[in-house]
């Protein structure tokens, strides 16, 4: 029987929805990891966007086929659909907030670029930056009061301090000496939705005209955008993006190569190999067997 991978409407090893009223969750990290000996395996969620705030301790990012060294105190961002796991030593202190996707579709037309910040897996490291830690600190301690208190304008309230928080860090990748995209609040908002439009239609082929159609511009313009915010052609997205979805497949079940391209819409299994290998320089099963070294 094929194994699928682990999807969690809610929390690890929950499928109910983590919010009680509104759109935001906090827990202290040590509430389920140690439910599960501190090893999360890895998993994703659909809807849900996580920010993890390590104080001290050890600890370490599992996202397909890497392992990322976390470095307390620090920050991680974990946007929506992104398979990752952790393997921590029992001594990491840190919290967890959860927070519904649709909430932030505001930041889509607003602040176009903070929202393609949250739709990149990203670590924060505050190491020396004592002072700046503590500014994140004190906003994240005022979420925390506002989610577990019921006051007039709540849902408000919480809007404007996740608002604040996420600024902030944007504000931190800016000022490390990261290059920002000159791109404008208009392309910006363009290649968001089409980044949102694929992870939609994953399991659907469209051609880039389609998705242009449902953006209301020409797919010349449509490459245009791609190439501008990240320098790739739109065909090129859609191609990491079916790649990384493969990916998740190949290491996490044990769906054959013909299976995984049925799920991905692919008629034709030999064409999905040859653009997984053109994409990541391995065949499938290459892949797959060097996943279980």
């Amino acid at each position: 029987m094929s194994i699928r991978l682990r999807n969690f409407e809610g929390l690890y090893g929950d499928n109910r929805h983590p919010f009680t009223d509104g759109f935001i969750h906090h827990e202290l990290l040590e509430v389920r990891s140690q439910l599960y000996d501190w090893d999360i395996d890895e998993h994703l969620h659909t809807d849900l966007i996580q920010l993890f705030f390590f104080t001290s301790g050890d600890g370490v990012l599992v996202s397909e086929l890497r392992r990322i060294t976390l470095t307390p105190p620090c920050v991680l961002l974990i946007p929506t659909n992104t398979l990752h796991g952790f393997a921590f030593q029992s001594n990491m202190a840190g919290e967890v907030f959860t927070i519904s996707e649709q909430s932030l579709d505001i930041f889509a037309k607003a602040m176009p670029q903070l929202f393609l910040e949250i739709n990149q897996l990203s670590q924060y490291p505050f190491e020396g930056l004592a002072d700046e830690f503590d500014t994140l600190q004190w906003i994240k301690n005022q979420l925390i009061r506002e989610v577990n208190t019921d006051k007039v304008e709540k849902k408000a309230q919480l809007h404007s301090l996740l608002q604040l928080l996420l600024i902030s860090l944007y504000r931190m990748r800016q000022e490390s000496g990261i290059e920002d995209s000159q791109s404008t609040n208009r392309t910006l908002q363009y290649f968001n939705a089409f980044q949102k439009l694929i992870r939609q239609s994953i399991h659907e082929l469209k051609t880039i005209q389609e998705y242009a159609y449902a953006l209301n511009i020409t797919a010349v313009h449509l490459n245009r955008i791609c190439q501008s915010v990240v320098k790739k052609s739109a065909l090129q997205i859609v191609h990491d993006n079916l790649t990384n979805e493969a990916k998740k497949y190949l290491l996490n079940t044990t769906y054959s190569l013909s299976e995984i391209s049925y799920v991905l819409s692919f008629k034709d299994p030999a064409y999905f190999s040859r653009l997984f290998k053109k994409q990541t320089g391995l065949s499938p099963g290459q892949f797959r067997k060097m996943g279980k070294l």
